[in-house]
Order: C-alpha cells, then sequence, then structure tokens
C-alpha cells in the first residue's frame, strides 16, 4: 500500500509538469484517471489514498482556467466527484465536476452506507470512491445500484394478502417454480434461464422472447423473481447483464421512452443520475441491458400507431438497440398483436407459462400453510378430489385464493367466479363491510376503463365516490400509489389484479340485462366486436352463475362467431368456458349445440380447464335431451379423443358415452384411465383403438368388457403395454366375438417369450383375417408357437411380424407357414433378416398361392441374393415386392431381377435404400424383362447421372406403357 502511495505523487508531479507546459488538453476525467490505483483498474469502491489527495491539493494552484474547485481534505472524509451536465447541480458550472465531502470512514459492510450526495437516492447511498470513468459509466454503476438496492428491499416482498397489510412475504419464501413449456415442440424448460440462452440455428442468441400465459398463471411474479435474482446474484445467467429494467406496461403507452419509464418508475425521485447519461450508456451498450416487460395486454392503448411509437416499442420491433435482450408477457389473446409486422418478428422465442404443475401445487400449499401441515394436508386432498379445482389450481393467482378461503372455513366452490365472489367476501368481511353495496358503483368504473380506447387500469380518485373509494381502499380491493411522469406527480387508482377490475365490470354489467337490457346488448355487441378473447375473463366472470347472462352470451357467440365455434378453436372453447362457469340449467340456443356436436366428435390435446368445460357442456346436453332419445349425441359416428387427461371426470364420460348410441369407430390415445370407460361403450361400436395408454397388468380388470361389443370388428391396442398374462386374458374374451375380423398388438415389446401362453387362443379367432405382432421382441421359438396357432385361421389374410429381431431362426418356423392358405400379405420388415433366413421363407411361401405383397425391407442381404433369388419365381400372384434398405449392391439386383421376369403379375418393386451407386448397368437389362412393372423406387440409391441415364433408356419402352421411377422421396 506504501509503494502505492509514493507511485501516485509521482504521476500527479509529470501531470503537473505536463499542464504546465501547455501539453495537455484532455478533459478532466482523463486527467484524473492518472490517480488511479494501479492495480486496481477495475474495482469501484476502493478511497483515493490520502497522499494522492493531499497532491491534488498542492497542485491545485498550477491548473488555469476557470471554475475550477479546491478541494482539501478533512481526516476521515470521502470525495465524490459528479461530472455534471446542463441543469444538473445548479451550484456548479455546466460541464464541471460536483464535489461532496462526506464524513465517512470506508465501510466494511457488503451493504453500502445511506449517506450520500442526495439524500434520498436509492441504491447510490455510497457513490463510487473516486470512480473517474466516463459519465456514461458512472450512470450505469449508480443505476445498477440503485436498481438491486430496489429489487432486493422492497421488491423483493410480495402481498400475499393484498387486503392485510401486514401479510408479506418474501419472495424466496413464496416463489415456486412455474413451468415453462418453449414453442411449437412444446419442449419444458429447466427454469428460466433457458430462456435467456435460446439460439438460432445459426448459433446467435434470441434476444426477444415472449411469454404467454392465462391471466393469474405467474407472469408478474416471475419477472419479480428474475429481477430480486439478478439483484443478489444468484442467477450465472443473468450476472452478464449490467442493468435489468422491469417495467408494468400498465403504467406505459405506446409513445412511452424507456429511460424516461426507469426514471419514472423506478428510480427514486431524487436520483442521483445523469439522465442523457444513463441514455448514453444503454445506447452504447445494448448488450449489457435486460428489459422485462410486464403485460402487453395491459398497456394504455388498444389501437396502435406504428408512427407514435416510443423507444420501448421500437425496442421491441427492432428499430433501436438490437442488442438489448426483451422479455414480454401478454395474455394468449394479445399474442397475434404482439407478434405482428409492426412489433414482434423472428427470430424470437414463443414460451407458454402454463402454471403449476401437481408437484407445484403441492410445494406451493405447503409453502403457504408452513405453521399449519394439517390445513395443508386437507386442502391439498381436497383439490386432488376435483378435475375443477385440479384445474383451477394450476393459477397461482387461483391457488392464492384457494389458500385463503381454505383458512377460513375449510370449503371451496368450484367455478372461477364463485373463487372471487368468496375472495371479495372475504376481503369485505375481514374489514367488517358489506361487498356487495358498493359492487356496481366500482364496477361501472371498472368496465369503462376495459373498454376505454386505451384500456384503462389505472384511475383518478375523481373517478370514483368519495365513499365508495373509501371503503374499496380501506378493504384493500383497490390501491393507491404514486405516479411519476417527470417531474409531475398524482395519485392513481388500481385494482389489485386486473382479474379483480374484470370481475367488478362483470357484476355491473350482469346487473344491466335487468336494469337496461338494452345497454347490456349494446355492451356485448361492442365487446364481441372489438374481439371476444379480449375480454375473456370479463365474459367468463359475466356468465357466473346468471343463466339469462349466459344464454344471451351463448346466443352472441353464435352470432358473431358461427364458422369459430369447435372443441379445438380457442374461440369455442372460451364459450364453452363460459357456459361452465353459468352452471346453466338451461342449454344454449340449438344452433350453437350444432356447432360443437356433428357426426365427428374429436377432442385433442386439451388441458384440465378446457376438458373440463367440454365435458361439462356434453354432459349437460346428454342429461337435458335424455327424454327426448339424445338427439344430438345419438348423431356421433365417430369418437377420437387424443392426449386427454380424464381421471377425474369418468362418470361424466360415462354418461355422454351412453348417450353416443350410434358410435361406430371410437379412438383413444394417450388418455389415462382409459380402462374404466370401456364398460360404458355402447354395444353396437364395431371399431375400437387404443394408442399409447398404459395398461400393463391390468388386463383382468377390463377385458371381460370386450365381450359385450358383439359387434367389433376391429380392435387395435397399440403401444399399451401388455404383458403375455394381459394378452391371454384378453385373447379369451376375443374368441365369443364372431365379427373381429382385425386385430393390432403392435408395439407392446414385453410380449418376447410369452407366446406359449396366449398362442392358443389366436385359434377361437375364426373370422381374424389381419393380425399385427409388429415390434413386440418376438423371438424364433415364439414366432414357431404362433404360427403354429395361426394355420388354423382359414380366414387370415394379412400378418405382420415387423420389428421382432428374427434373425437366424427361420428354420424354426417358416414351414408353418405354408399352413396359411389365404394370407395374402406379409410384413417382415426390419426382422434383421439373413440370407439363410430368406431361402427357407421364400421356399415356404412358393406354396401360398394368394400371396400378392411381401416386404423383407431392413434385412441383412448384401451379397446373398444369388442365394435365395431362384426361390421368388415360385412366388406367382406377387404383385408387390420389397427389397428397400436390404445392403443389396448392383450384382444381387441383377440376380434379383433376372427371377422376377418370371412373375407375370409385379407391379411395384421397392429397392430403396441400397447403395446402387454406378451399377445401374449392370441389372437395368434384367429389370427391362419385368414387363408388367408399374412402380419402381430407387430412392436414396446414390445413383450416379451414368446410372440415371442407363435407366432412362433401358426402361423407356416400360415407361411408355405407364411406368414410374421414384428417385427421391
Amino acid at each position: 500500500m506504501a509503494e502505492q502511495d509514493e507511485m501516485m505523487p509521482t504521476q500527479v508531479a509529470e501531470r503537473q509538469e505536463q499542464v504546465a507546459d501547455g501539453d495537455c488538453v484532455e478533459t478532466h476525467d482523463q486527467a484524473l484517471a492518472l490517480m488511479r490505483r494501479p492495480d486496481n483498474q477495475d474495482q469501484t469502491t476502493d478511497m483515493m489514498p490520502v497522499a494522492a489527495v493531499n497532491q491534488l491539493q498542492q497542485s491545485v494552484h498550477q491548473i488555469s482556467g476557470s471554475g475550477h474547485v479546491p478541494i482539501f481534505n478533512p481526516k476521515d472524509c470521502t470525495i465524490n466527484i459528479y461530472q455534471s451536465k446542463d441543469g444538473a447541480h445548479a451550484s456548479h458550472h455546466s460541464g464541471h465536476p460536483s464535489v461532496d465531502i462526506s464524513e465517512n470512514p470506508p465501510s466494511t459492510s457488503q451493504q453500502p452506507p445511506t449517506s450520500h450526495v442526495a439524500s434520498g437516492a436509492q441504491g447510490c447511498s455510497t457513490p463510487k470512491k473516486m470512480k473517474l470513468d466516463s459519465p456514461a459509466q458512472d450512470a450505469a454503476d449508480c443505476c445498477e445500484d440503485a436498481l438491486k438496492s430496489y429489487y432486493r428491499g422492497k421488491g423483493g416482498f410480495v402481498k400475499v394478502l393484498p387486503w392485510v397489510g401486514d401479510d408479506r412475504k418474501h419472495i424466496t419464501e413464496i416463489y415456486t417454480k412455474l413451468q415453462l413449456i418453449l414453442g411449437k415442440d412444446s419442449v419444458k424448460l429447466a427454469s428460466y434461464d433457458d430462456i435467456l440462452q435460446c439460439k438460432t440455428k445459426e448459433g446467435d442468441p434470441i434476444l426477444i422472447a415472449v411469454l404467454t400465459g392465462l391471466a393469474g398463471r405467474g407472469k408478474t411474479t416471475l419477472f419479480d423473481k428474475m429481477a430480486y435474482d439478478w439483484a443478489v446474484g444468484s442467477s450465472q445467467v443473468l450476472r452478464k447483464y449490467k442493468l435489468v429494467f422491469l417495467l408494468k406496461m400498465y403504467a406505459l403507452e405506446q409513445s412511452s421512452d424507456l429511460v424516461d419509464a426507469v426514471f419514472d418508475k423506478i428510480l427514486a425521485k431524487d436520483v442521483s443520475i445523469e439522465r442523457g447519461a444513463l441514455d448514453m450508456f444503454i445506447k452504447n451498450s445494448p448488450g449489457s441491458v435486460l428489459v422485462l416487460l410486464d403485460g402487453f395486454d395491459e398497456l394504455m392503448t388498444t389501437s396502435l400507431c406504428e408512427s407514435s411509437f416510443g423507444s420501448i416499442l421500437e425496442i421491441l420491433s427492432g428499430k433501436v438497440l438490437r442488442g438489448c435482450t426483451v422479455l414480454v408477457t401478454t395474455r394468449p389473446s394479445h399474442f397475434d398483436r404482439l407478434v405482428s409486422e409492426e412489433l414482434v418478428q423472428d427470430p424470437f422465442t414463443h414460451v407458454e407459462v402454463i402454471g403449476f404443475s401437481r408437484k407445484d401445487v403441492t410445494e406451493y400449499v405447503n409453502k403457504f400453510y408452513t405453521a399449519e401441515p394439517d390445513k395443508a394436508k386437507g386442502l391439498l386432498k381436497k383439490i386432488r378430489s376435483s378435475g375443477v379445482l385440479s384445474a383451477l389450481a394450476a393459477s397461482p393467482m387461483l391457488l392464492l385464493l384457494m389458500c385463503v378461503l381454505w383458512r377460513e372455513d375449510c370449503t371451496l366452490p368450484e367455478t372461477m367466479t364463485c373463487l372471487y365472489r368468496n375472495g371479495v367476501l372475504y376481503i369485505f368481511k375481514r374489514k367488517s363491510l358489506d361487498s356487495a353495496k358498493d359492487m356496481i358503483e366500482i364496477g361501472k368504473v371498472a368496465l369503462h376503463g376495459l373498454l376505454s380506447q386505451d384500456q384503462s387500469l389505472s384511475f383518478k380518485e375523481s373517478d370514483f365516490k368519495s365513499i365508495v373509494l373509501e371503503r374499496a381502499l380501506k378493504a384493500g380491493i383497490l390501491t393507491k400509489q404514486t405516479d411519476r411522469k417527470g417531474l409531475q406527480t398524482h395519485n392513481c387508482i388500481q385494482f389489485f389484479h386486473k382479474t379483480f377490475q374484470e370481475f367488478y365490470a362483470a357484476a355491473y354489467l350482469q346487473s344491466l340485462l335487468k336494469a337496461d337490457p338494452e345497454k347490456f346488448h349494446k355492451i356485448l355487441n361492442e365487446i364481441m366486436s372489438k374481439g371476444a378473447r379480449t375480454f375473456e375473463y370479463l365474459l367468463r366472470f359475466c356468465c357466473g352463475d346468471n343463466e339469462a347472462c349466459t344464454y344471451e352470451i351463448m346466443k352472441e357467440f353464435q352470432l358473431t362467431y358461427p364458422k369459430k365455434l369447435s372443441f379445438k378453436s380457442k374461440m369455442g372453447q372460451l364459450a364453452l368456458h363460459c357456459f361452465f362457469e353459468g352452471q346453466s340449467k338451461r342449454l344454449p340456443p340449438e344452433e350453437f349445440i350444432h356447432s360443437f356436436i356433428t357426426d365427428e366428435f374429436r377432442i385433442h390435446r386439451l388441458d384440465r380447464d378446457c376438458l373440463n368445460s367440454v365435458i361439462y357442456f356434453v354432459k349437460c346436453v346428454a342429461e337435458q335431451t335424455k327424454d327426448s332419445g339424445n338427439a344430438y349425441l345419438a348423431k356421433v359416428h365417430t369418437l377420437h379423443v387424443r392426449f386427454c387427461q380424464w381421471t377425474w371426470f369418468i362418470e361424466e364420460l360415462a354418461v355422454i358415452l351412453c348417450a353416443m348410441t350410434n358410435l361406430r369407430d371410437v379412438s383413444f390415445m394417450n388418455n389415462a384411465d382409459t380402462a374404466k370407460l370401456l364398460r360404458h361403450l355402447p354395444n353396437l361400436v364395431p371399431k375400437l383403438r387404443i394408442f399409447g395408454t398404459d395398461l400393463g397388468g391390468t388386463a383382468a380388470s377390463w377385458c371381460m368388457h370386450l365381450k359385450q361389443l358383439k359387434s367389433l370388428t376391429k380392435l387395435v391396442l397399440s403401444e399399451c403395454s401388455l404383458n403375455g398374462q394381459d394378452i391371454k386374458q384378453i385373447a379369451e374374451s376375443l374368441g365369443d366375438l364372431p365379427n373381429l375380423v382385425e386385430l393390432s398388438l403392435e408395439l407392446n415389446n414385453d410380449l418376447g417369450g410369452t407366446a406359449a401362453l396366449w398362442c392358443t387362443h389366436l385359434k377361437q379367432l375364426k373370422s381374424l383375417t389381419k393380425l399385427d405382432l409388429g415390434h413386440c421382441s418376438l423371438n424364433g421359438q415364439d414366432m414357431k408357437q404362433i404360427a403354429e396357432s395361426l394355420r388354423d385361421l382359414t380366414n387370415l389374410g394379412e400378418l405382420s411380424l415387423t420389428g421382432n429381431n428374427l434373425g437366424g431362426t427361420a428354420a424354426l418356423w417358416c414351414m408353418h407357414l405354408k399352413q396359411l392358405k389365404s394370407l395374402t400379405k406379409l410384413e417382415l420388415s426390419r426382422c434383421s433378416l439373413n440370407g439363410q433366413d430368406i431361402k427357407q421363407i421364400a421356399e415356404s411361401l412358393g406354396d401360398l398361392p394368394n400371396l400378392v405383397e411381401l416386404s423383407l425391407c431392413s434385412s441383412k442381404l448384401g451379397g446373398t441374393a444369388a442365394f435365395w433369388c431362384m426361390h421368388l419365381k415360385q412366388l406367382k400372384s406377387l404383385t408387390k415386392l420389397n427389397l428397400g434398405e436390404c445392403s443389396l449392391n448392383g450384382q444381387d439386383i441383377k440376380h434379383v431381377a433376372e427371377s422376377l421376369r418370371d412373375l407375370p403379375n409385379l407391379g411395384e418393386l421397392n429397392l430403396s435404400y441400397n447403395n446402387l451407386g454406378g451399377t445401374a448397368a449392370l441389372w437395368c437389362m434384367e429389370v427391362k424383362q419385368l414387363l408388367h412393372l408399374q412402380w419402381l423406387y430407387l430412392i436414396d440409391c446414390h445413383l450416379t447421372e451414368e446410372d440415371k441415364n442407363h435407366i432412362d433408356e433401358s426402361l423407356s419402352d416400360l415407361k411408355k406403357n405407364g411406368l414410374v421411377i421414384r428417385t427421391y422421396r
């Protein structure tokens, strides 16, 4: 240290000589830069050595010019130097440093002391000791401190119960990780860190991310947590950002400027940061800036005008600060407005915030009831017992309401409207106030704000009657906060959350149906014309427990969106959500029902919330038309349900299935608890297909129901994890079905070595014409036993054994194939067969007079064709032969083609994926003899141009007769 102090005066002396000689014309900052400690270039908090200060005092008289400030250094004083511009620190000349001397010794605490030049300055309480970089860097440093101080202080606490002043929790105590789903491929992200690390195909970082999520799904809390994590340094990914700006878009307009918003909405009013310098840093170092824009759907503008954009929207559109990282949240209803030619364009990352998983719900409830574990256990049991509550609990906002209401009397309603209504009752009850007294008055203001051109989510005190405002503020349903824009401040009134504004607005709209029906319909028309999805929660709440409103809104959906109402459309799903909230016993208009219930009933990838609304609607239709012969559901002949978790809705589905009396085709894919529905299927169903559902080890509990399906002609149980015992019980049950002609058990890969258990029961399936045992891990011994059993099935025409490892075993079972006289199609693809296997199989197949299709693709046959090809001559009925991906070479093809010319009916030959490059001259002339050939596949055979010329010339006559040659996919 002493050595460093000795060096400093020498540097200053040299500097003095330069000044005296007139050789130095650098800026003040450059001159003082010499006094930086040589071993501490990047540190920002060290005190300037006393010796250096003394030398500076001695040299003051040598500095020429006007406006310089003499500096004296009392004991234990800190010297703070700021480079100010016009308008900043008016007591000093523009362009010269302002000096503050504070009597504070150097602090050893990690938190900076609180005394500083501007007593209220946030996070910049101890200015950088002799921070001598450029003004822009100084501004950024001070801003960083201010932001971090705010985010880890006030910003680090969450009001768990906004209506109870002292009920606050630190964000680390209550925050529960959300489910984040990336893009169209639905990749689940481990954390928000993954969003910031997404890259393009070229490896460039994707700097803009759009996070969509329904109201209350935790988008705001996620951003709060990110800001907190940056402030405390707990996220490695966030450490690369010098500045993180978290802005609530309900307080912004389309013309809002980023720097202005930071000063107005985040930084303290009297913070000592020069606005122009901070702006300069952001423009020069956009890669060091992360902007979190929360709530694009709440922006105070409904009609965007590109010419009016301020820098915030220009950042989103890529017109300015292109190196800046921006994350923006919005409800799904505003996604298309955000991702548009005017704003966000590719490349950007799209992430769905889908709220809590079942595990997350458990974690959240346990955190909420840390001191009351029995209540946590009871609430979780209640939620899991109900499909409706399980769906609602995915929303952090609704789960919070559940926790609050459960804490009171351990009961819960089962619609979103009732949850909010009970929540509001609870809020007012705690303050001994009547929640209904001011509902309409508050709702009128709330609705006007939602429908206004600028979508007002903030109000003036004068918008409310004073007594109404007083009671609402006392209860906590409304909050008052000071808003600042430039030098002007005013009080703004807001609802605790936008959904509460929508709830109150809906209450007012409901009241109009009786009080002023004409005005009700006028407002409803306005809502529908602006876009129903924009007002999703307003419409859902308006239907809540109100049969009359529900019917009118259903009618308006049908009139406004007749072509958009279906189970798969977002508009249709919203309409059904509204119907569910109404809990109406009155069915919607007939045209509305016909929009959804057609002869084909298809439900695909519905989340629990949507599935709940769909099932409720269809069940109501079933129950209320039961006495009239189920006029709507009886016309359904096709039912396809895929990727739906219906565990909680089995009883409701049973009612629906019983009403679909004319079902002809039923398909279930990847749906839990499918087996429980089998006993409710109409007995006349001819086709039943179940895919990707884990039924392993359960057949004993449901296979007897298959016996009742006397009209069944086709049964598919694919990829169901069935084991040998399951197949035994299933096959026994199917023996009583006289019309079963197709059975597929493919992709049940636990059947290897089990055929002895069940193959004899196949003999009873006398009507079977098609059997698929592909990819079942069968071995040679299994095949022997299966083939022996199948010889009694005189109608069996198609047999698929694809994907079973049968290489080197054909001698065990091929002779039994001779007995399958009715066989027309045999699939032995991907069975790892070798040349010896093919020889023995081909010999056996020669006795099958009806075999027209044979597939041997993906066998290991390179260089072996001479060994087995002559046996192909016996397959006189063959019309299609697949030898693709068999490692055949040119000589093999020559042998094969020579044998095939004796087959008078061969119309299709597939030789794709064999490496035949440079060999066409060997075999073209033989292929030319296949006079009836109509299709020749040579895809990915590495053919050269010379090969292609040979083929074109040799097969020109065949092409004239209709031959099609495919060399590409």
